[in-house]
């Protein structure tokens, strides 16, 4: 191959992760009104609602793995989650290997609140969906999960700590 054939290749490339990437912020605005509605609906702050949807997919984690993760003090965590307890939108329960750790854990009502259907069903980004073939349907399902769990897996190795050479 030769290198006009190689950046031509890279070219092409570069285009298909733009289109990607520009579809991807036009569809994310289709998602804002769903947040504002939730935000109505349940008197939180959106990053409150994001600090729930994290919460959700972590799972029981402790408030400084949430901070971590948000990349916020640890004080403000707290003042996070004692928002988000008060709603009873989360729950603090003792960890079942050390009694000293207390994790945080999202409860029906949080998650209910995040999966409200009449709010997704009746908004644009619901409607657009609904709209779509149930193939394609599948295959936008197939593609943003595919999408999260790379996210995830990336910022996972982010998140882990390294070590420098020659320190065991």
């Amino acid at each position: 191959m030769t290198n006009n054939d190689e950046s031509s290749v890279s070219a092409a490339a570069e285009s298909r992760t733009d289109r990607a990437l520009r579809a991807y912020l036009r569809a994310v605005i289709l998602a804002e009104p769903v947040q504002l509605a939730l935000l109505q609906r349940h008197g939180v702050r959106l990053f409150d609602l994001r600090a729930l949807r994290i919460l959700l997919d972590l799972g029981e984690v402790p408030t400084s793995r949430l901070a971590e993760v948000l990349e916020i003090p640890r004080s403000t965590a707290t003042g996070l989650i004692d928002r988000l307890e008060e709603r009873r939108f989360i729950k603090r329960v003792a960890s079942r290997t050390d009694r000293r750790v207390i994790l945080i854990r999202v409860t029906e009502q949080g998650r209910l609140a995040l999966e409200n259907r009449e709010i997704l069903e009746e908004s644009l980004a619901g409607r657009a969906i609904a709209a779509l073939p149930p193939d394609q349907q599948e295959a936008l399902a197939v593609l943003l999960e595919r999408l999260i769990a790379e996210a995830r897996a990336q910022n996972r190795a982010a998140l882990e700590p390294t070590i420098p050479v020659g320190i065991e």
